[in-house]
């Protein structure tokens, strides 16, 4: 039976990092993964389902209806069994969502926050399954240190 996974991230290096992770999850062949990116140009595989969500930050707070909207669609259609987020603001929305829908989630903090866990990180770090950090100094009693994706 395949896992179907909902990968979710804002663009730029967020959606670089989610891309190699899911790179390493599409070799297992029961796993079925699904996108969801704000603008940013596909480069689609006839077996990759891509969905384009609204891009939004903590700078136009207005679009987090409209987004979460749209990730709650995609949820209810999709019906997957674990999203995966990279970070910021689409990820947030997502993981509050699956909280309520009762869907398993994995947070993965950008490698970027190397002094300290992300802004949006810190906001879902309680509500995650499993919180993961890329550096070793940031691990405590929830963000576990697999190792860095980068």
């Amino acid at each position: 039976m395949s896992k179907k996974i909902l990968a979710i991230s804002s663009p730029g290096g967020h959606w670089i990092q989610l891309n190699k992770i899911c790179d390493g999850l599409q070799q297992h062949q029961s796993h079925k993964i699904i996108y969801a990116v704000p603008a940013v140009r596909f480069k689609s595989k006839a077996d990759k389902k891509h969905y384009n969500i609204i891009d939004v930050s903590a700078d136009n707070k207005w679009k987090l209806l409209p987004c979460a909207l749209q990730i709650f669609y995609i949820l209810l259609k999709e019906r997957p069994d674990t999203i995966i987020s990279t970070g910021a603001a689409p990820g947030v929305l997502a993981m509050f969502l699956a909280k309520v829908l009762r869907i398993n989630t994995i947070w993965v903090d950008s490698i970027a926050n190397v002094k300290q866990i992300s802004r949006s990180g810190r906001m879902i770090k309680k509500h995650v399954n499993v919180f993961l950090t890329q550096w070793q100094d940031l691990e405590d009693d929830i963000a576990q240190h697999q190792g860095a994706i980068l």
